[in-house]
């Protein structure tokens, strides 16, 4: 398959079929502007010459038939500018997208009209039934085909009309997740002012996580009676497939954690009030008949977050990452039917779930000297200020040491002081959490990590080496004694080979050792953590519907340690450690063959087909499983890994959606330097914890190179997929240019 320039897709999102072609030359107000499309398609080499005859045969040939449309009639215009963080890939606001059009419009002087906000608020109510409103689709459809080339089959002009037509309201979801948050008395009274508490929270949660849900999609906050709220959280697809409920899924699970966290933060938390939080995901007519129960159930060691079989099903397949029990407890209703209940035992915090906003403003757990000495002293007051007085305190830190035994409010704060580097803090809060629950597995995983970023950290091989060792008797305690049989817990545990190996790899280049037989026993060290951590990487994989974070580390492993092998010299010479064609495309292609992309009878271009889209769907689900926002840019420059290192070939488009990853990581991560936290980083091959400054280094690094190896390409032509290399030539890879 050729690989066509912007042009060809903005054309053929604007004309996608003969008859809308045929449509629009039918309209003599259209001459000019057909004129200038016909000078567009000679400009960009489309054509020979600016004639509408030319555009009109090359539409022809390239065009789909009507039959082949595939409509999109699950949503209409209004909801699809409003789900365009998923369905569009960018997030700016509807003025920002139709400036964009508008300045594409003008730099290739097409005529079609400009888009005015006004025009877009008309369009969400009224169906394109004029000229003008049609010609305003045709202009945001030539701007997705130009800037989304990827898009422009899905999102062409038939498609947008569609959108409007205006002839079907539009469809509201009676089935997602409805999730009930009960306040039980054990002895004190529950007023008026705790359920206000509630309220307030849940709407604050609920304007904090869903700014960008379509607004018939956003949850609302209602009374079952007066100590019990609930909110439902409608799925956006009309389908009824379990992937269907992934988005609304993560938002529930979000606010479940968020309302556990602060009420825990809370005065109102006493060891005589108690706040259970139940999730149902299905019809909303019918979910009622088993959430009220699971609230109301009595469970053992009063777990705050409980669910129905269906929604941990739900949970499972949609890898939200929340660690369950392994049994059920099964009550009877009513009416006969049982129902096992299941509940929250932990989740995968420090990955995936985002901050409590009262944790990052708490005074002991900021990023200063002054703060550390204050935890400190809270940490040790009651040994070295024995006869202290006691002073009531609203911290963190204090609410912990009232209930030590919460190991969510817990791991949640030693996740804020590990996003803020301060390790050995974070690790003193776990000793709590383990102290009372040693079988933790979220908060064991945590210390092993912590443990491996000092590691990385050490002044010198001896010390980073004990540290090291102390990492793997963390993940040894966990073999032995938890219950350990998840991905993100083999993963973690792999990562800390990797990085025992590049750290000790980073030591040797630096010539930090000197002697002939210590080097040759690292070397032998760094191989032995590569396989330790393909082995372990492999057996996270079969943990996994997709087995997504494993997949893309095993990429990493099964490069590198095949780039050393074939090039002993990186072990001594500083350079940037690039690769030979040929090493890193069957590497790659022996592993995707592992990964059943490969399949028989099928043709090249079906391979890149079926890799591209196994790319596109994992990129969608590992991002709609995340909410933490300070582990998404490394998810983006993840995904720009796979597609410059990964993909069989590099293009001029693989290039541009590549450095839009690449940007968008980087303004993600200005975000979290704004609010003084760091980035969990895998910009060196393995995982570390770095500050946004650093990361948006890499990432300019990443861009700068990217661009001048694209410029080279496009100077060769379009249409070639990889630019020619002399003989040994070698290309740079994205995942090692910061190492």
């Amino acid at each position: 398959m050729r690989h066509r320039p912007p042009s060809h897709f903005a054309l053929l999102a604007v004309f996608p079929t003969t008859e809308s072609y045929r449509r629009f030359t039918t309209r003599v107000e259209n001459k000019a502007i057909l004129d200038d499309l016909a000078a567009f398609a000679a400009k960009t080499g489309l054509i020979e010459l600016p004639d509408p005859h030319r555009l009109a045969q090359w539409v022809a040939r390239h065009a789909v038939s009507d039959e082949a449309l595939d409509p999109p009639d699950d949503m209409d215009f209004a909801q699809w500018l409003d789900r365009r963080a998923t369905v569009l890939e960018f997030r700016w606001s509807a003025r920002a997208l139709a400036d964009r059009v508008n300045a594409l419009l003008e730099t290739h002087r097409i005529g079609l009209p400009k888009i005015a906000n006004a025009m877009l608020s008309r369009l969400k109510k009224e169906p394109a039934d004029t000229l003008h409103k049609c010609n305003v689709l045709r202009s945001m459809a030539f701007w997705l085909g130009h800037e989304r080339p990827h898009l422009a089959a899905r999102w062409h002009f038939e498609h947008l009309l569609r959108l409007c037509r205006g002839d079907h309201p539009p469809v509201q979801p009676k089935d997602g997740v409805r999730v009930a948050f009960g306040l039980y008395s054990r002895g004190e009274v529950i007023d008026q002012e705790i359920v206000a508490w509630l309220k307030r929270a849940l709407k604050q949660q609920r304007h904090r996580s869903q700014a960008g849900f379509p607004r018939d999609l956003r949850a609302k906050v209602r009374y079952h009676d007066t100590t019990t709220l609930y909110v439902d959280i409608p799925k956006e697809s009309l389908l009824d497939y379990p992937s269907a409920y992934r988005r609304c899924l993560r938002e529930a699970l979000f606010m479940a954690h968020q309302t556990a966290i602060r009420w825990s933060l809370s005065g109102h938390c006493t060891g005589h009030r108690f706040l259970a939080i139940a999730m149902a995901a299905g019809d909303f007519d019918k979910v009622d008949n088993q959430l009220y129960p699971a609230l109301a159930a009595k469970l053992p060691g009063d777990p705050v977050i409980r669910m129905t079989d269906d929604t941990r099903q739900y949970l499972l397949i949609n890898e939200m990452r929340a660690l369950l029990n392994r049994r059920p407890v099964e009550i009877t209703l009513l009416n006969g039917e049982t129902l096992p209940i299941w509940w929250v035992v932990g989740f995968w915090s420090a990955l995936y779930f985002d901050f409590v906003p009262d944790l990052l403003e708490d005074a002991m757990l900021q990023n200063h000297p002054a703060s550390a000495r204050q935890l400190a002293q809270k940490l040790w007051a009651s040994i070295y200020h024995e006869t202290a007085a006691q002073q009531p305190e609203a911290d963190a830190v204090t609410a912990l040491f009232r209930f030590p035994g919460n190991s969510l409010l817990g791991v949640e704060i030693a996740k804020t002081l590990y996003y803020r580097r301060r390790f050995w803090d974070a690790i003193d809060i776990l000793k709590v959490v383990l102290h009372l629950d040693p079988m933790q597995l979220n908060a064991r995983t945590l210390r092993m990590t912590l443990l491996r970023n000092l590691a990385i950290d050490a002044p010198g091989f001896a010390v980073s080496a004990d540290m090291f060792s102390q990492a793997y008797m963390e993940a040894d305690f966990i073999m032995e004694n938890c219950d350990y049989q998840a991905e993100d817990f083999f993963c973690e545990y792999a990562v800390v080979f990797l990085a025992e190996a590049m750290t000790t790899l980073r030591r040797l280049r630096r010539g930090e050792v000197d002697d002939h037989h210590r080097i040759q026993t690292l070397k032998s060290r760094v191989f032995e953590c590569l396989q330790q951590a393909d082995t372990l990487l492999t057996r996270g994989m079969m943990l996994s519907p997709t087995g997504i974070r494993s997949n893309y580390l095993l990429y990493t492993v099964k490069i590198l340690r095949n780039t050393l092998l074939q090039d002993d010299t990186l072990f001594e010479d500083r350079r940037t450690i690039d690769v030979r064609p040929c090493d890193i495309r069957q590497t790659v292609t022996d592993f995707q063959w592992q990964m059943g992309y490969f399949r028989g009878g099928a043709t090249e271009e079906d391979h890149r087909r079926s890799i591209e889209t196994n790319f596109r769907l994992r990129d969608i689900s590992h991002g709609e499983a995340i909410s933490l926002q300070a582990y998404r840019p490394t998810t983006f420059f993840c995904a720009a890994v796979a597609w410059w290192d990964l993909f069989p070939v590099r293009t001029p488009e693989t290039a541009k959606r590549v450095i839009s990853f690449l940007r968008s990581a980087a303004a993600m991560a200005r975000e979290m330097e704004a609010m003084d936290l760091c980035i969990y980083s895998f910009t060196r091959t393995y995982g570390e914890m770095i500050t946004a400054r650093e990361f948006v280094r890499h990432m300019h690094k990443g861009i700068a190179m990217i661009s001048a190896q694209d410029a080279n390409h496009s100077a060769r032509g379009s249409d070639q997929t990889a630019p020619p290399l002399p003989e040994g030539g070698r290309i740079p890879l994205l995942m090692t240019l910061n190492f």
